[in-house]
């Protein structure tokens, strides 16, 4: 049986995950949501006990893992990209077999929290890293308008979306405060070591995320284990070790979901820390904190189903500029005084169950959180916001723009359950990788 997960709803009932309304799962930043978790992490573990006030909320007292209390060790948090809250459930429920009763340990120790809106990587990564809402740090989807470069950019990449390239816009001499003026946590006092892909070493949106921060790049799933248990060795580790697995989320965009991948992932994971503990003395290992969440889930959402908005000129014409957002939450902004009209002309391409907000409305429903926001944020996303319901997708390639190299099965960004929840897993690193 699986751990009752505690409810996300801002003041919802606690040992319920949040329902979802009319709009899906609302992001509950006042205290259930991942970037709660980055400033509960700061305000444990930071060294400067008043900069946790630059962050968010911590926390509800219920979901906190510390219990209120500064940990013995330790906290290695994992990032697994791509993993929502009701495929972990799913996984669970699935095990059969005595052999992986890691699983339902893992289970037993998971409670459900939410993403941010846009339940993308880019956005919610901001948020793990600053401990704010993304209507506070600015960073509001895989792609957005920058007014200042005048361009829509791949905010992963950090170059115009209809370009080939990388970090053309935020070069090696530019800062990340010319993005966000949220400072991360590691800024704010946390003395912290990353552990991401050594291919992402000095890009732009790895800087934007870790300024501060030790970076500790690995090449491979056995480099990342070797790499994790040498800083764990330290005489003197970290207060916190950040890892980042993107496996999952990269096979979901291919294949889709599936509980297969899923568990397959999990398998993998629990295997390097099994491999991590086992390095270290039975003593450290026993003192180290171990949580494990996701930044998002994904739906299924085959190409076919994809809105392909560059091949419907009529809606184009009521744009002032292309469409930004992700596939499954389009920005657009749209010629002023003609926004029914390009409500009008989108209506009879997606389903009736596409949900149509102007950004004031999107703001009063908290999708963004709580003010003060970016002074940014409306021109970085746009005058309205459509969110389709799965599988349906909104795509835009600008004229002379590459093709996609394979087509994808699985997306995430929008509101669905889905997407919109992910796990905390939490307890010492001897009990959820086991002893040996």
């Amino acid at each position: 049986m699986v751990g009752s997960p505690p409810g996300a709803a801002d003041r919802g009932e606690a040992g319920r995950p949040p329902p979802a309304g009319e709009l899906g799962v609302l992001p509950a930043y006042g205290g259930r949501s991942l970037p709660n978790l980055a400033a509960t992490l700061l305000a444990r573990c930071g060294r400067t006990e008043g900069s946790a006030a630059s962050a968010g909320p911590r926390l509800d007292p219920e979901l906190d893992p510390t219990g209120g209390d500064r940990p013995e060790g330790p906290v290695v948090l994992v990032l697994v990209d791509g993993l929502g809250w009701p495929a972990f459930q799913r996984t669970i429920a699935a095990d059969g077999a005595p052999g992986d009763r890691w699983l339902r340990r893992w289970g037993s120790a998971a409670r459900a929290l939410t993403s941010v809106f846009p339940s993308t990587t880019t956005a919610a990564l901001t948020s793990l890293s600053t401990g704010v809402p993304p209507g506070r740090h600015g960073i509001v989807g895989h792609r957005q308008w920058l007014p200042r470069f005048g361009v829509v950019a791949d905010m992963l990449r950090m170059a115009p979306a209809s370009l080939p390239g990388n970090d053309t816009l935020l070069g090696p001499d530019s800062s990340r405060r010319d993005l966000t003026d949220s400072p991360t946590i590691f800024e704010l006092g946390l003395r912290a070591a990353v552990l991401s892909r050594d291919r992402f070493v000095g890009s732009g949106f790895t800087r934007l995320l870790y300024e501060g921060a030790e970076y500790c790049p690995y090449a491979t799933a056995s480099d990342l284990a070797y790499s994790l248990a040498a800083v764990l060795r330290r005489p003197d580790p970290p207060e916190a070790v950040l890892v980042y697995w993107d496996e999952l989320d990269t096979v979901q965009h291919l294949r889709g979901p599936d509980p297969f991948l899923v568990g397959l992932e999990l398998e993998r994971i629990h295997g390097l820390l099994g491999a991590v503990a086992a390095r270290l003395s039975p003593e450290r290992r026993r003192s180290v904190a171990l949580w494990i969440t996701g930044d998002h889930g994904q739906v299924a959402a085959p190409s076919a189903a994809n809105l392909a908005l560059d091949r419907h000129p009529p809606v184009m014409a009521e744009l002032v500029r292309p469409p930004s957002g992700d596939r499954r939450a389009g920005y657009f902004a749209v010629r002023p005084g003609r926004e029914a009209t390009f409500r009008e002309r989108l209506r009879p391409l997606l389903p009736e169950a596409t949900h149509y907000l102007e950004f004031r409305e999107a703001l009063a429903r908290g999708l963004f959180g709580p003010p003060p926001h970016h002074p940014e944020l409306e021109l970085r996303t746009g005058s309205v916001l459509v969110l389709p319901p799965a599988p349906v997708g909104l795509t835009y390639r600008a004229p002379g723009g590459a093709l996609p190299r394979r087509p994808t099965e699985g997306a995430h960004g929008g509101l669905d359950p889905e997407e919109a929840l992910v796990p905390l897993v939490a307890g010492t690193l001897a009990e959820l990788a086991g002893e040996r």
